[in-house]
């Protein structure tokens, strides 16, 4: 054996921040019992390939879509019936091992009922160990074979046949397996570390005499093995170990880039950013975490012990820090300094300048004069800052020094832009001024703008066709020379007059307009069409628009960011992302109603004034994908109350059926209250029905003959479901009231009728032949 020399990193302490000074907190979001979780705490978690999570317990397991958990109970290992139902599950409630085989069957360990299997939509129980040993890992082979560490040894199986083949069978506890690029399986537990050669346990000696390993996983062409001290990689073709870095490992997970995220007994979770480098996830401290899993979505799930299912997300954004520099304070205004830095204008924390190595430092821009709340910036093409203060004041900085310039109506926030050399425009209450400055900063001349009088600006961007575009609580107006040349309103087709952010494509000549509660507005060949929840738009609340060079447009509002993805293709409806908490937006509402809360620098950043600090992000970061295509499930069916089992995909109704309720869902792990959903069914509703998020449909009522249900699914700002989740529905009419009885009937009677008219006709009539006495 040989032990590699390894750097033994020490983590970095809560406190520390990355390279650059920004901070990337993980958002998490617990499941407990009070969700629906049977216990509030999970031994093992995986992923299916249908998307569902499956959670493993004490209390039962759990199936779970993102938004509700399906409990399935445990019941006696010797009742061998297959069943579905609430009530139907593994052989045991005490969970702790779970895997999917290549046949989409999942294989579920009990801790005192041996192994069971669900295939087919029904759970069965298999008699391995007697069905009472504690089963603490699976693994499958590519010949299909089953391997199986239990408490009483190893065992392989034969699922088709059932046959078991014990290996190392006695009174030592194995708990995990992990076959190597070769195709030999290691075994770990209590006892050592072992490798199965010739149909025995082959002992392989670990570093420093230790003898227990809670982790053991492959990696690469190596393995990932944990002992109670240390964390090692090891080498089984070279029998070389390699120490990385990670005192008392508990349990280990690799992300999509490859990266080992790692749980130790003393309550951290590591993540690896290079090779034997580990960052602490400081927020995630002393969960108690007993699995990690990550789905197909992006997110990582962390069982506890007692603390729930918690779902993290990696991080997209980071944030801004500096200690004691008022980070509760509210962010209003954000721009870059053209040497790499950024200016960061907080209320009412002041001024401060973030240098390029993220170093952090205050100025003071007002002594005696208030207390520095910013509302505005703008840095001049001579380099110096000008700041419009909540106070009503205009301050310029030039080498770290503030001067006043003026001051207008006092008490009144001031937005400031500019519009050429040394002449700015000037927002303060309901009026616009035009103002000239001089090289050493002083006002020399300063105009108000009659037409823009009553209006509270709060955005001007240069228009396409001459003059510039006024955004605020008016509308929008275009102003050529002081004059009003368009204009638009809600009587022009706007769905707010609380303009807040403009963004115009010049290649497509359309205006984006974003506003206070009305959603998003194009504005493109005379015609404004609206974007909010209701067909696509994330966020109601649109305060800034900034434009990627993927081009790409990222928006700022009350819930966080908004991507969308293709804005162009936008028609009836819009594809749009959004980011919240979960992402690392901490706190996610951006701070509007200001002329510079958002920006972005000329690295091709995006930062974002939040109601507490700063936010950035980088667009590359962020792939050309679109929101997620979910796929809808049916999974419940229930006529007159009782619940139905499905064959396939149909449903025949027994004859006077009078109700129908069908409950359906679509995977969404990430945002699942985001999902919805609209149904038709075929022969009975008029055409799709929008569902909103309600997951169940109540007919009371079914026609008879053959129909299909279909429901399909979309993540708001998502596109709907290319395939549809179907189920058919078979009402047949009973005998005697399908038409032709119904006539045959009917013509059987007129018959009788009209034969009973002519019987009693001929009889009267013979009545009046017969002869009198």
């Amino acid at each position: 054996m040989v032990l590699a020399a390894g750097l033994f990193v020490i983590c970095a302490p809560a406190s520390a921040l990355p390279a650059g000074g920004f901070d990337y907190r993980m958002g998490a979001r617990a499941f407990t019992s009070d969700d629906g979780l049977p216990q509030s705490g999970a031994n093992t978690v995986v992923q299916t390939r249908d998307g569902y999570l499956w959670v493993g317990t004490f209390g039962g397991l759990a199936r779970f879509d993102g938004l509700a958990f399906t409990i399935f109970r445990g019941k006696p290992a010797f009742d061998t019936s297959a069943s579905e139902g609430p009530q139907a599950g593994p052989a045991s409630d005490r969970i702790l091992a779970l895997y999917e085989d290549d046949r989409d069957w999942l294989w579920v360990g009990t801790q005192d009922a041996g192994l069971s299997v669900r295939r087919q939509g029904a759970f069965h129980h298999l008699p391995v160990c007697g069905g009472s040993c504690q089963i603490n890992d699976i693994l499958q082979t590519p010949d299909r074979t089953l391997w199986i560490a239990t408490s009483v040894g190893v065992l392989n199986l034969d699922p088709e046949l059932g046959r078991e083949t014990w290996i190392g069978r006695g009174s030592i506890g194995y708990a995990r397996l992990a076959r190597d690029t070769q195709g030999r399986i290691h075994v770990a537990g209590n006892e050592g570390f072992f490798v199965v050669a010739d149909g025995r346990l082959r002992p392989i000696p670990l570093p420093d005499g230790e003898r227990r390993v809670p982790v053991l996983k492959t990696s690469g062409s190596g393995l990932l093995v944990g002992t109670e001290r240390a964390l090692y990689r090891y080498d089984p073709a070279l029998d070389r170990w390699q120490l990385l870095g990670v005192a008392g490992p508990k349990a280990a997970v690799k992300d999509a880039d490859g990266r080992w995220w790692v749980a130790t007994i003393s309550g951290q979770l590591l993540r690896e950013t290079g090779p034997g480098q580990w960052r602490d996830v400081p927020e995630l401290f002393g969960l108690g975490i007993t699995s990690l899993a990550w789905d197909n979505e992006g997110n990582l799930w962390i069982g506890s012990g007692g603390k729930g299912l918690l779902r993290v997300r990696k991080p997209l954004f980071g944030l801004v820090s500096a200690p004691g520099w008022g980070m509760n304070m509210a962010g209003r205004a954000v721009i870059d300094d053209g040497r790499g830095g950024m200016w960061l204008g907080s209320a009412c924390a002041g001024l401060w300048h973030r240098a390029p190595d993220g170093g952090m430092q205050r100025y003071p821009i007002q002594s005696g004069q208030g207390n520095g709340c910013v509302a505005s910036l703008v840095l001049d093409r001579e380099g110096a800052l000008w700041v419009g203060t909540v106070e009503g004041r205009l301050i310029r900085v030039v080498d770290g020094k503030a001067k006043p310039v003026g001051a207008w109506s006092i008490g009144n926030a001031i937005n400031v832009w500019q519009r050429g050399d040394r002449r700015f425009l000037v927002s303060s209450e309901r009026s616009m001024f035009d103002v000239r400055t001089d090289g050493e900063g002083r006002i020399v001349g300063q105009q108000r703008i009659a037409a823009l009088e009553g209006m509270n600006v709060n955005n001007i961007i240069p228009a396409a066709r001459g003059g510039d575009w006024f955004a605020g609580d008016r509308g929008v107006w275009r102003v050529v020379d002081n004059r009003i040349v368009e204009r638009w309103t809600p009587r022009e087709g706007l769905s707010s007059r609380f303009a807040r952010a403009l963004y115009e494509d010049k290649e497509t000549a359309t205006l984006w307009v974003g506003l206070y509660g009305g959603g998003l507005n194009r504005i493109r060949n005379g015609q404004v069409s609206r974007y909010d929840s209701r067909n696509g738009l994330f966020d109601d609340t649109v305060s800034c628009i900034l434009r990627d060079e993927r081009g790409r447009l990222w928006l700022g509002g009350n819930r966080g960011v908004t991507l969308l993805p293709a804005p162009r293709r936008a028609a009836a409806e819009i594809e749009s992302i959004g980011y919240t908490t979960s992402d690392g937006l901490t706190p996610s509402e951006i701070n509007g109603g200001y002329s510079t809360p958002c920006h972005r620098d000329t690295q091709g950043r995006l930062w974002f004034s939040l109601v507490e600090g700063f936010a950035v992000l980088d667009p590359a970061d962020f792939p050309d994908v679109p929101p997620a295509l979910l796929t809808p499930r049916i999974e419940q069916v229930m006529v007159d109350g009782r619940m139905q089992r499905i064959a396939g995909s149909s449903l025949t109704l027994e004859p006077y059926a009078r109700s129908l309720e069908i409950h359906y869902t679509a995977i969404n792990l990430s945002r699942p209250r985001e999902t919805h959903f609209r149904f038709r069914l075929l022969g009975f509703d008029p055409g799709w029905v929008d569902a909103g998020q309600n997951r169940s449909i109540l007919y009371p009522s079914i026609p008879w003959g053959d129909h299909l249900f279909e429901v399909q699914a979309r993540t708001q700002g998502g596109r709907w479901s290319t395939v549809s989740a179907d189920l058919r529905v078979l009402n047949p009419q009973p005998w005697y009231l399908r038409p032709w009885i119904l006539i045959l009937a009917t013509s059987l009677s007129l018959l009788a009728l009209v034969g009973g008219t002519q019987f009693g006709a001929s009889q009267i009539g013979r009545g009046r032949e017969e002869p009198a006495d």
